[in-house]
C-alpha cells in the first residue's frame, strides 16, 4: 500500500508511463508510417489546427523565417498533403490549406483523443470526478508556470 507523498508520486508517474505506452502501441503504426520531418509535421498541425493561412501567418506561428515556412508548406504540397489556393479576398495572396489525404493524417494523429474518450466514458462517476480533479490541478500548474498567455 502506498504510504508517503514520494510513493504516490512516483506510482502516479508509472502509471503515466503505462498509459503513454499503451496507447502508443494501439497506435505507433501511423506514426511510424508519417514520411515527413518533425518541421513539416508541425507545419500541418498549424495548417489543421488553424488553416488556411498565408505562408508569412505559418511561418509566424511555428518562429520561422518566410522562405522556411514557404519551404516546409512546399514539402507538404509534393506529399500531397497540403495545397495553395488563392485568396479569394485579394489575389495576391496565396492560401495554404490541407487537403483531404492532409486531414485524414491529421485525424489519425489525434486518435489518442478518441480512445481516451471511450476509455473515459467506461469510468465510475467517483473514478472520473477524480480524474477531473487531478488534471484540472495539472493545467492549473502549467498555467502558473507558462504564464496564462503563454508568455513564459
Amino acid at each position: 500500500m502506498i504510504q508517503t507523498r514520494e510513493e504516490l508520486e512516483r506510482e502516479v508517474v508509472a502509471q503515466y508511463r503505462i498509459l503513454g505506452r499503451t496507447l502508443k502501441a494501439s497506435s505507433g503504426t501511423v506514426w511510424m508510417d508519417i514520411d515527413i520531418t518533425i518541421a513539416q509535421l508541425r507545419t500541418l498541425l498549424v495548417l489543421a489546427e488553424e488553416g488556411p493561412l498565408v505562408i508569412g501567418q505559418i511561418a509566424q506561428r511555428l518562429g520561422v523565417g518566410l522562405s522556411t515556412g514557404g519551404h516546409l508548406v512546399d514539402r507538404l504540397v509534393q506529399a500531397g498533403l497540403a495545397e495553395r489556393t488563392e485568396d479569394a479576398e485579394d489575389r495576391r495572396r496565396t492560401l495554404a490549406q490541407l487537403t483531404p489525404k492532409g486531414e485524414d493524417l491529421y485525424a489519425r494523429l489525434l486518435n489518442h483523443p478518441l480512445q481516451i474518450q471511450m476509455l473515459i466514458q467506461r469510468l465510475d462517476k467517483d473514478d472520473l470526478a477524480a480524474l477531473l480533479q487531478g488534471l484540472q490541478a495539472i493545467n492549473r500548474l502549467v498555467e502558473q508556470e507558462s504564464g496564462a498567455d503563454g508568455s513564459k
